[in-house]
C-alpha cells in the first residue's frame, strides 16, 4: 500500500510540475497578448501557447531537467540520455517531450481543480433540489436523480485517477522520446567495439609479453635446480638470467597498466614489444638451440614492428614450451617480388605424439591463445599465417604486407 500511495504520489508531482509551467505559461501568453492587441480569440492564445512550448523545450538545460525528472518522479527503467553536443534530433524530441509534459499536467490539474468540483456541484443540486451555479436543471423524479449522482461519480472518479494513466503513459513514452536515437545507438555499440577491442589487444599484449617471461624463467629454473650442485657457476647464469627476465616483465607489465590508466593505444603495441635481438638472446640464454636470420628495414613502421617482434615472441616461446630439443631456425625478413611483404617463420622440431599438434600426454596444459594471437594480429594487416607440422618440424609462417621505402638495411644476424 504504501508503495502504492508513493507510486502514485511521485507521478502526481510530476504531472503538477508540468501544469505549474504549463498554467505560468498560458497565462504569460494571454497577458502580453492582451496588452499588445486588446482581446485575442482562445485559438491564438493556444497556437502561441504551444509555440512558447516548443521553445522552451529547445532552452538549453531543458533536456536535463526532463531527464531528471522522468527518471526521479516516473521511475522509468529505460536509458535516458543527456548527449554532450545535442542534434537536432535530440531537440525535437526534447521540444515534444516539453509539450507533452505541459499538456499532461494541465489536464491532470483541470481535472482537479475544475471538472471535480463541478461534479460536486452538480451531484449537491441533485440531492438538495436546489439550482444553483451549474446552469443545470434540477432533476425532477427518483429515478433522474439517481442517473445524474451516478453520471457524478463516475466523472468524479475519472477525474481523481486521470493521473494514474496518464502517469503510466509518459513513463512508456519516455525511454522512447528521451531515450537514445538510432546515431547514439551507433555511436555506442561503435565505443562499445572499440572498447573490446582494446581489452582484447590489452590481453593479447599480457599473454605473449608476460607468458614469454614466465616461460624463460621457469626453463632457466628447472636447469638451475638440475645444475646447482654439480656446476654453481651454471646454476648462478640461470638466477640472473631468471632476474633479466623477470625485471623486463615488470617494466613491461607496469607499460601495460600505464596504457591502462592513460588510454594510449596507439603508442601500445610498439611501447610493449621487446627488441628482436632481446627476444632472441632470452632464449638462448634459456638453452634455445636457435639460430636466427633478422633482415629488416630501418624504417619500419611503429605498428607493423611491434606485430612482427609480438609474433616471434610468442612463436619462439610456443618452439620453447613444446617443442622437442633441437636447433630452432628464425627467418625475419622481406619477401614478395618487390619486397612489400615482412616473412617471419619459425621452425622447431616436434616432441613425439604431437605431430598432428597434440601435446604429449601428460604435458602441462595451455589456454591455447598463443596462435589464435597471432592470427589475430596478422588479419589486422590483411596477412596470412599457417601453423602446422611438416614432417618431424613444426612449421610457423607468416606474412605481413607493407609499404615498402628506401631505407638501410640491418645486418643480418647469424
Amino acid at each position: 500500500m504504501q508503495a502504492t500511495t508513493r507510486y502514485l504520489a511521485r507521478r502526481f508531482a510530476w504531472h503538477m510540475l508540468g501544469a505549474a509551467i504549463g498554467l505560468a505559461l498560458v497565462l504569460l501568453v494571454y497577458g502580453l497578448l492582451n496588452t499588445a492587441t486588446g482581446g485575442v480569440p482562445g485559438w491564438v492564445v493556444a497556437a502561441t501557447a504551444v509555440a512558447a512550448a516548443v521553445a522552451l523545450g529547445l532552452v538549453p538545460g531543458a533536456r536535463e531537467l526532463e531527464v531528471t525528472a522522468a527518471r526521479a518522479l516516473l521511475d522509468v527503467d529505460d536509458e535516458l540520455v543527456v548527449p554532450a553536443e545535442p542534434r537536432l534530433a535530440h531537440r525535437a524530441r526534447t521540444a515534444a517531450w516539453v509539450m507533452l509534459h505541459l499538456l499532461t499536467g494541465l489536464v491532470v490539474a483541470s481535472c482537479l481543480f475544475a471538472l471535480l468540483p463541478a461534479v460536486v456541484l452538480v451531484g449537491f443540486e441533485a440531492v438538495t433540489g436546489r439550482s444553483l451555479s451549474s446552469g443545470l436543471a434540477v432533476p425532477s423524479g427518483p429515478v433522474e436523480v439517481a442517473l445524474r449522482l451516478a453520471a457524478c461519480a463516475a466523472v468524479g472518479l475519472l477525474a481523481v485517477t486521470a493521473t494514474w494513466p496518464l502517469g503510466v503513459a509518459a513513463s512508456a513514452l519516455a525511454g522512447r522520446v528521451l531515450g537514445p536515437t538510432p546515431h547514439d545507438r551507433l555511436e555506442t555499440a561503435l565505443a562499445r567495439a572499440r572498447r573490446e577491442a582494446e581489452h582484447t589487444r590489452l590481453a593479447r599484449e599480457l599473454h605473449d609479453g608476460i607468458g614469454h617471461a614466465l616461460t624463460v624463467v621457469s626453463v632457466q629454473a628447472a636447469a638451475g635446480r638440475r645444475v646447482v650442485a654439480a656446476n654453481p657457476e651454471a646454476a648462478a647464469d640461470a638466477l640472473a638470467a631468471i632476474e633479466d627476465t623477470a625485471r623486463s616483465a615488470l617494466a613491461e607489465l607496469d607499460q601495460l597498466l600505464a596504457v591502462l590508466r592513460d588510454d594510449a593505444a596507439d603508442a601500445a603495441p610498439a611501447a610493449l614489444a621487446p627488441a628482436l635481438d632481446d627476444v632472441v638472446a632470452a632464449h638462448r640464454r634459456a638453452g634455445l638451440d636457435l639460430g636466427a636470420r633478422i633482415d629488416l628495414p630501418a624504417g619500419l613502421p611503429a605498428l607493423l614492428s611491434g606485430t612482427v617482434q609480438r609474433i616471434v615472441t610468442e612463436a619462439l616461446t610456443n618452439a620453447h614450451r613444446h617443442g622437442a630439443p633441437g636447433p630452432v631456425r628464425l627467418t625475419v625478413g622481406l619477401s614478395g617480388a618487390d619486397d612489400d611483404r615482412v616473412l617471419i617463420e619459425v621452425v622447431n622440431p616436434v616432441r613425439s605424439g604431437t605431430r598432428t599438434g597434440r601435446r604429449p600426454s601428460g604435458g602441462r596444459p595451455s589456454g591455447g591463445r598463443g596462435l589464435a594471437g597471432i592470427r589475430e594480429r596478422v588479419a589486422l594487416f590483411g596477412g596470412t599465417a599457417e601453423a602446422g607440422p611438416d614432417g618431424d618440424r613444426w612449421v610457423l609462417r607468416a606474412t605481413l604486407p607493407w609499404t615498402p621505402a628506401p631505407t638501410d638495411r640491418k645486418e643480418p644476424d647469424a
